[in-house]
């Protein structure tokens, strides 16, 4: 199956995960739609599917993915709303609270947070043992351990503990693609060497996205992202500590090592490669390297 015919079957599946019942305001039904279904290149999904490769698991790896995407897109309305970035475009659209206001949208965040829990801990196919473990692995990347850990520290700095800015960025970006490759391996059960070789891959990918995500907020367009820019001014970022240059070094230096990391992962590699490649798509020709 081509990548562009697995793209078409997450966005079909994640319409179909998102139907709304009698009991769902249209208001709410509508923002969740509006920042689930508003493009995207669905690289998480994409990836972990591809993660998974015996065929008889790639229902439930679908939704899997599926379940993560609805996590990171939830992150990405909180991470929109005034009090913390206070953006207005995201996917070359407004943004969440921009269309439905700032209480709806955190409610849509919520609900796709909770959504996207839930098809762990329903997903067919898989052992009750291996769905608890699915759920214990997402919620903690996303939690005070996690996700919300690293947004905190990018907005209020770090108090009880020194984070340099790498750690931040790892439990920003990095500590999701961990559970992805966690995830992978609960579906999928692989050697050991496996396993790990797909977690230091996922290290990889998710550092390499937190610093190129520092360095285009700097040097890129917002007409080329599709989304606001600037919005990293005054906070801790690869850039600011370390310059442009040395991020620049630092993204190439991850990107290189996840594709060294794939060659041990135990699955097909030239789709992966092909997407470790395409993030390129989103670098000026000054920054690329391969």
């Amino acid at each position: 199956m081509t990548l562009q015919l697995l793209k078409s079957d997450i966005e079909k599946r994640l319409e179909a995960l998102l139907e709304s019942t009698d009991y769902t305001p249209p208001n709410l039904a509508a923002a969740m739609r509006h920042a689930m279904l508003s493009g995207g290149k669905r690289f998480r999904p994409l990836l972990f599917v591809l993660t998974v490769p015996q065929l008889n698991h790639r229902k439930a790896a679908i939704d899997i993915g599926c379940a993560v995407e609805m996590v990171h897109t939830a992150s990405l309305i909180l991470d929109d709303l005034p009090c913390m970035d206070d953006a207005a475009l995201r996917r070359e659209k407004p943004t969440t609270h921009i269309v439905f206001g700032q209480a709806t949208a955190i409610l849509a965040g919520i609900s796709l947070l909770t959504r996207g829990i839930n098809i762990l801990a329903t997903v067919e196919g898989v052992s009750g043992e291996a769905r608890a473990r699915l759920v214990a692995s997402l919620s903690l990347a996303v939690g005070a351990t996690g996700l919300a850990a690293g947004q905190e520290v990018d907005l209020n700095g770090a108090y009880a503990q020194d984070v340099d800015v790498e750690r931040k960025n790892w439990l920003k970006t990095g500590k999701l693609f961990a559970a992805m490759a966690e995830m992978s391996s609960i579906l999928d059960v692989r050697p050991d060497h496996q396993s790990e070789a797909l977690t230091e891959m996922a290290f990889h990918i998710g550092s390499a996205f937190q610093a190129l995500d520092d360095l285009l907020d700097v040097i890129a367009l917002k007409e080329t992202l599709g989304k606001d820019i600037g919005k990293d001014l005054g906070k801790m970022t690869m850039v600011s500590d370390r310059g442009e240059a040395a991020t620049r070094c630092l993204y190439i230096s991850h990107l290189e090592a996840a594709e060294r990391a794939l060659g041990r992962c135990g699955v097909e590699q030239e789709s992966i490669r092909h997407m470790l490649r395409s993030i390129h798509l989103l670098v000026p020709p000054q920054i690329k390297a391969f």
